[in-house]
């Protein structure tokens, strides 16, 4: 039972899917995912913020409120970078490709 219990409070901790957003960007752009590295450092130190270790002190309502909205900003702005780098990724593997198909 605690360990179901420990299960699930893991499997909701935003650190464990942003970990796993990290190992999608290394498997999906490779080199290029260090240049979404900066807003991944954004929202690691919002989370932080947001959701403390345990032990950890608590952001004030406003705080948290106004914490919560940055994040969201980054998100969205980590969102548009990730689109664009993707289109990136595939269009110089299909560059590759047809420079292989070439030869």
């Amino acid at each position: 039972m605690k360990g179901e219990a420990l299960k699930m409070k893991e499997s909701q901790d935003p650190r464990m899917y942003l970990g796993r957003l990290e190992q999608i960007i290394r498997s999906e752009l490779g080199a290029l995912g260090a240049g979404v590295e900066p807003l991944l450092s954004e929202v690691r130190a919002g989370l932080a913020a947001l959701y403390p270790e345990p032990g950890g002190i608590r952001l004030a309502p406003k705080e948290q409120d106004a914490r919560h909205q940055k994040l969201l900003q980054t998100l969205d702005g980590l969102e548009d970078v990730l689109e664009a780098l993707q289109l990136a990724a595939r269009t110089g593997r299909s560059e590759a490709g047809a420079v292989r198909g070439k030869g």
